[in-house]
């Protein structure tokens, strides 16, 4: 659990501070998982099939807060934050969300043509991808150890600067155990499937809106005067 994890590394940290020395600092990072084969009949066949027409970059995640900082987030029931003294990220949490958003995009394109992460000018592409993190953390409730991460995101068009999709989306599971290199691998899981669902829920909107506005098109009469 969380509160025991955290009193007993807060503990080992104050006999090691009193003895003159400090608890080695443990790194992780987000990786992206094998994703899954849920989207594998979306059609990826050249035509547009809910997909933007163009490329789209995606921007550096926005992670306010304690999920901006270096230290990995730890929650206690639903009100009580803190982060780890000696667990951080190696990577920024904002680049981890942004590589693993990428792979995901390239597994289920998006758009007719590819998705690039940070490129040097994300203005020169036809749409940008924007997210935000609302969640990404260990959860201690009671007994169990969860992992919850909850992301916005946006899809913008540039020439315009006009929001064409948005949402959100949530997911928190169990750990199996406690130890932090499973609760890393969830988390990975986590923002892979959220980000999955996002952009499904972007496809269908999008696809959605291209089919109402072809019923609404006018049909120009054949018959002549």
């Amino acid at each position: 659990m969380i509160s025991k994890l955290f009193i007993a590394a807060m503990t080992i940290t104050l006999a090691a501070c009193f003895h003159g020395k400090l608890p080695p600092q443990e790194f992780y990072r987000l990786r992206t998982p094998v994703l899954p084969e849920s989207l594998a009949t979306l059609d990826h066949d050249g035509g547009s099939g809910g997909r933007l027409v163009g490329g789209i970059a995606i921007v550096p995640y926005v992670a306010p807060g304690l999920y901006g900082d270096r230290g990995i987030v730890f929650r206690i029931g639903d009100n009580e934050y803190g982060a780890y003294p000696n667990r951080e990220w190696a990577v920024p949490v904002p680049t981890m969300l942004g590589l693993i958003t990428e792979d995901v995009f390239g597994a289920h394109p998006l758009t007719t043509e590819g998705a690039v992460f940070d490129p040097p000018s994300p203005n020169s592409y036809p749409y940008v991808w924007r997210g935000l993190v609302r969640e990404l953390e260990e959860v201690d409730r009671g007994r169990r150890v969860y992992a919850s991460v909850r992301l916005d995101a946006r899809i913008v068009r540039t020439k315009d600067d006009s929001i064409v999709w948005s949402g959100s989306a949530r997911r928190e599971r169990p750990v199996p155990s406690g130890t932090m290199p499973a609760i890393i691998e969830t988390l990975s899981r986590l923002s892979a499937e959220v980000i999955l669902q996002l952009q499904e829920s972007a496809r269908v909107s999008l696809a959605e809106s291209a089919a109402s506005a072809v019923r609404q098109t006018p049909r120009r009469s054949s018959a002549r005067p």
